[in-house]
């Protein structure tokens, strides 16, 4: 069986006589991600290009599509704009997306650990608008985490957010299932209850509101609500626990904040917000001190320096979807450990059989 090609050998290609491939920004389990110019108008853009094992899968080729789908269908200005769609010569499919320039949520949280109430309000905002357009239209993101969160540094405008990564999407008028009705999908620090168990029929636009104030509780504390070493461990913890409490190690934070962030992490979907929208006002309202329906704050100027060397973020570092296996995505000083999760070919969505499914496995 012939080498499978670096994906460094495509540099200096071009696809379909239109983007000149200039350089590998970033690789993982679906593929690659490359920086190239579009040659008519002379533009920098980004194209991710699906990895050639994966082009012949017919469920991962379906999301390779839903995300250029989606994405360009909702025309959010807080979501990735794709540009185009077309495939190699050489068979894989390619997407043509906005170029990005500044770093993941992932990325800030690592380098200064946690964020002022004020950095986690505007981008919390943001993120909430791009996801309550998606789920207006029937789209549950359901992979909602820091990595997915695009800081993008536009003159005047700091951290202006991109929500990446729609490829595990849930649509709830879809003709076609993209995941068994046993597969369990998301990153687990993030993962609502309903996802951890496998429930897969009850995930709907609360599960996205889980996640981001999972990511809201994370960028004021510097680490996720539920931690854990091991995957057992931390659905437990997701499935029956409440996370610690969070004002006596943020000092300053006002309680009507952590009485928010802890209705949007109710165990039941039915008790947390009726939707993005209404979270974040609330949550807005909790952090300044004034009614929910008031007028915004102004755009608060992040202190925060820019990276040293700015990042571009499409989720090619995105584990592969045919794989069954939970890995720990690696430690930092914000957490005790993160935890990865691909789809879980198991029988049943419980911990126990999510676990069985991981025999052998140990935090690196």
């Amino acid at each position: 069986m012939p080498a499978e090609p670096r994906m460094d050998a495509l540099v200096g290609t071009v696809l379909e006589g239109a983007y000149r491939i200039t350089r590998l920004l970033g690789e993982g389990g679906m593929g690659a991600v490359y920086e190239a110019v579009q040659l008519r108008l002379n533009k920098r853009v980004a194209i991710k290009l699906m990895a050639r094992d994966l082009a012949a899968n017919r469920e991962a080729l379906a999301r390779f599509h839903r995300e250029a789908e989606i994405t360009s269908h909702l025309g959010h200005p807080h979501l990735v704009t794709v540009i185009d769609f077309g495939q190699a010569e050489s068979g894989e499919p390619y997407l043509v997306m906005e170029y990005l320039d500044g770093e993941d949520l992932d990325h800030r949280l690592r380098r200064v650990g946690r964020l002022s109430i004020e950095t986690t309000v505007h981008v919390i905002r943001q993120v909430a608008s791009a996801l309550n357009a998606a789920h207006d239209q029937g789209v549950v993101h359901r992979d909602l985490k820091p990595g997915n969160v695009f800081l993008v540094q536009i003159p005047g405008e700091p951290d202006f957010v991109k929500v990446l990564d729609f490829g595990i999407s849930k649509m709830k008028a879809a003709r076609t299932q993209l995941t068994s009705a046993s597969a369990v999908m998301g990153t687990p620090n993030y993962m609502s209850p309903e996802q951890a168990t496998g429930m897969l029929d009850d995930i709907d636009h609360h599960a996205d509101q889980w996640a981001l104030a999972c990511i809201a509780w994370e960028m004021l504390l510097g680490r996720c609500p539920f931690v854990a070493d091991e995957a057992a461990a931390l659905l437990y913890q997701i499935i029956n626990l409440d996370p610690h409490p969070l004002a006596p190690r943020v000092p300053g934070l006002p309680s009507a904040v952590e009485t928010v962030l802890r209705r949007a992490l109710r165990k039941k979907p039915a008790e947390r917000f009726s939707s993005m929208r209404e979270f974040s006002r609330e949550l807005e309202a909790a952090a300044f001190g004034r009614p929910a329906d008031a007028t915004p704050a102004p755009v608060m100027v992040s202190s925060i320096a820019p990276p040293t060397n700015a990042t571009i973020g499409y989720g090619a570092t995105q584990v592969p979807l045919t794989p069954v296996r939970i890995q720990p995505a690696g430690s930092s000083p914000r957490d005790a450990r993160k935890l990865e999760v691909g789809a879980s070919q198991t029988g049943s969505g419980s911990v126990q059989a999510i676990v069985a499914s991981m025999r052998g496995w140990r935090p690196r």
